[in-house]
């Protein structure tokens, strides 16, 4: 019996291993389609393939719950906050400063929800937290002294639109939080298909046209290219959400958040595999202060 346990109770790492992989890999793809059509182009290829994804997913297992309409309504405001309008800013940033840059500084959101049990549900920060809001600051001044380097400019629109993403993002985070205490037995496909609804309403307020322009931009596209960016969209939002969600269902919750440190190696690995570059000094130093930042977050959490 004893034998038997390693294996089985590693799945759930190995899936948010999958998970990480899955997103740092197609973050190469989502920054070239953000710089070659526009964030909000490739963001809406996105949101689009993974509602899809997940409402198929939801039929196929899972039973309908119906739903609270204040849960709805948080459901579909964490759709529009958080894969909207906040990974609209996290693209921009992958298209100023880089995938493994902003995926590095994207890493530190569970310091963000610290603050807000803080702030809201009177919760402490502890010393481990704030020593990691330190490594966090340090991380960021390094990258901005690297793009100063190599560019002569500070790029302090691709940092604030990271930052954006990451406080977005978070508050779609809570949004659902919130909206599975009014609704407990709701299934994880159906929750992400309404969140995904909520920012498709987005795109269409941006713009009524703008799912025919989509459709039209797919279909004039080579097909090499139109299947590089339906398959980012796939693997990096419905295949890596679906692997987190079963990882997260058995595994240590401190645990399996230490494995996002690896989200910014795979994204680094690919961008400059693609680059052709061995990574700069810069960002060796910045990684030691994320690593440093990281641990002293996970710490924070048992303590």
């Amino acid at each position: 019996m004893a034998g038997d346990a390693g294996p089985t109770t590693i799945v759930p790492y190995l899936l948010g291993l999958g998970s990480n992989f899955c997103f740092g890999a197609t973050s190469m793809a989502f920054a070239r389609f953000s710089k070659s059509h526009s964030s909000t182009w490739i963001n809406q290829l996105k949101v689009s393939v993974a509602f899809f994804g997940f409402l198929t997913a939801f039929l196929l297992s899972e039973n309908f719950v119906h739903q609270n309409p204040t849960g709805l309504a948080l459901l579909l405001a964490s759709g529009f906050v958080g894969l909207f309008i906040g990974d609209l800013f996290l693209f921009k940033a992958f298209a100023e400063i880089g995938p493994a840059r902003t995926l590095v500084i994207f890493s530190f959101q569970p310091l963000l929800m610290a603050f807000y049990g803080y702030i809201f549900l009177d919760q402490d920060v502890n010393k481990f937290q704030f020593l990691a809001i330190g490594c966090m600051i340090l991380c960021l001044i390094t990258f901005v002294m690297e793009r100063n380097k190599l560019t002569g400019k500070w790029h302090l629109i691709g940092f604030a639109g990271a930052f954006a993403g990451i406080l977005l993002d978070s508050v779609g985070i809570v949004c659902t939080r919130e909206a599975y205490e009014f609704d407990p037995s709701l299934g994880s496909f159906q929750a992400n298909t309404i969140r995904a609804i909520g920012a498709m309403i987005g795109f269409l307020l941006l713009s009524p046209a703008s799912y025919k322009n989509l459709f039209n931009d797919l279909v004039r596209m080579q097909s090499k290219t139109r299947n590089l960016a339906l398959g980012a969209c796939f693997i990096g939002t419905f295949v890596s959400l679906s692997l987190y969600l079963a990882a997260i269902k058995t595994a240590h919750v401190a645990t399996l958040t230490a494995i996002t440190i690896t989200l910014p190696i795979w994204a680094g690995i690919v961008e400059h595999i693609h680059e052709k570059k061995w990574p700069n000094r810069y960002l060796w130093i910045a990684f030691a202060w994320f690593v440093l930042g990281f641990a002293a977050m996970i710490r924070g959490l048992h303590y």
